[in-house]
Parts: C-alpha cells; structure tokens; sequence
C-alpha cells in the first residue's frame, strides 16, 4: 500500500542522502533474483537508519532479518570505524549474496552475520546495543522486542519494520486480516500500553516503530 503520492515518496529519496553505489547495486540484484524482494528496506528508510545512526552516536547495531544485506551494509556506512552491525538470519543460502556485496564495500568489515533461530541466538549476546532494527518473522516481535530491550544502551532506540502491514493493521480500512495482521495489531497495542516506553509511529515504507526506554 502506498501511503503517499509516489512522486513525492520519490522526491523525499531524492533530498534525502543517497544510498551507496554497492547498495544501488545489491538492491537491483535483490529484485532481478529474488521472488520475495519487496522484503528489501528501500532507500528512503535506509537513509532515515542511518540518520539515527548519527543522532545517537551509535556504535553497534543489531539487526534481526539480514535477507540479502542491503540494511545491514547501509547501517555499517554510517557507523564509525570501530562500530559493529551484528545481523541475525536462519537463511544461510540467501545470506551468500549479502557477504559478496559485503566483500566490496570497505564497511563490509563492520558486519558480523549470526544464523539460527533469533530468539535462541539472541540469548546468547553479550553487552548493549544502541540501535537494534527488528525486520524479521511478525509472529515472534513480541518475544524479539522483550529479549531486545534487556541488549539495549541507555539511550538507545528500537526500530520495528512493517508495523502497517499495508494499512491491514487499521480497522475499515482492509478486510484481509492474515496472522500476521493479527500478530502486528497485538504488537502494535502492546508497545502503545507500555508507559515505561516513548514511542512514535511513523507512516514510512510500511510503517516504523520507534521505541526508547523513557528516563
């Protein structure tokens, strides 16, 4: 579903910092090889990551859902040298493409990719995180927001992908409610009843969660 005017959607990527030429490039080969490719973060959302990146002086990042990598290399650029993005996917196959447009990129480096079941891999992590990204299985956002919340920093801030599911989440508005819709609507009012949280939801891509511990 496309929430605003394409030609304005297109006008924001434009005024906004432009994605990388090795993420121009994944992202072509992402949508020319695989069926699932509208699962790729766009450009727009990508540049709105690493725009958090630098607010919050983020150094290390976690990201559950690596797909073909596009994020997680996009998030590795506005890191600093020391910075890490620690990725986390059960797709070991699909995972080839991203390490061979990690390979390319001098940020490549920045990138630790994990593989396995995310809530038992996220157990096993040490330290804090001051940017978690959370873009994987919808029935599991839950468990992955209660795990991820113990790893966050201080100051630091969860980003939940999809939490619009193509508007399915708002009542009227579509009549195909699939699990997933039911999962996200649970999220949703989850997050909205927790008062120890600030929280904002914008209407970008298909809608982002941004989440904070409140002092």
């Amino acid at each position: 579903m496309n929430f605003i005017d394409e030609k304005i959607l297109n006008y924001c990527v434009d005024k906004s910092d432009h994605a990388s030429q090795i993420c121009n490039e994944l992202e072509l080969e992402t949508k020319s090889t695989q069926p699932l490719h509208r699962m790729l973060c766009g450009p727009l959302e990508c540049s709105l990551l690493k725009s958090l990146i630098q607010l919050n002086s983020s150094k290390r990042v976690l990201e559950l859902g690596t797909f073909t990598g596009y994020s997680a290399l996009s998030m590795a650029e506005a890191l600093p040298v020391d910075g890490e993005v620690v990725t986390i996917d059960k797709n070991k196959k699909i995972n080839e493409t991203a390490k061979k447009f990690w390979s390319r990129s001098i940020h490549g480096s920045k990138i630790k990719a994990l593989f396995g079941d995310a809530i038992d891999v996220l157990k096993t992590l040490e330290g804090t995180f001051d940017l978690v990204f959370i873009d994987a299985d919808k029935r599991n956002y839950k468990n992955y927001f209660e795990l991820c919340i113990d790893l966050l920093s201080e100051n630091g801030v969860i980003i939940v992908d999809n939490v619009l599911w193509s508007g399915r989440v708002i009542e009227g508005l579509s009549t195909d409610e699939d699990k997933s819709t039911v999962y996200l609507k649970e999220f949703n009012d989850y997050i909205y009843s927790r008062e120890d949280l600030v929280k904002t939801l914008l209407p970008v891509r298909d809608g982002i969660f941004l989440i904070q511990k409140r002092k």
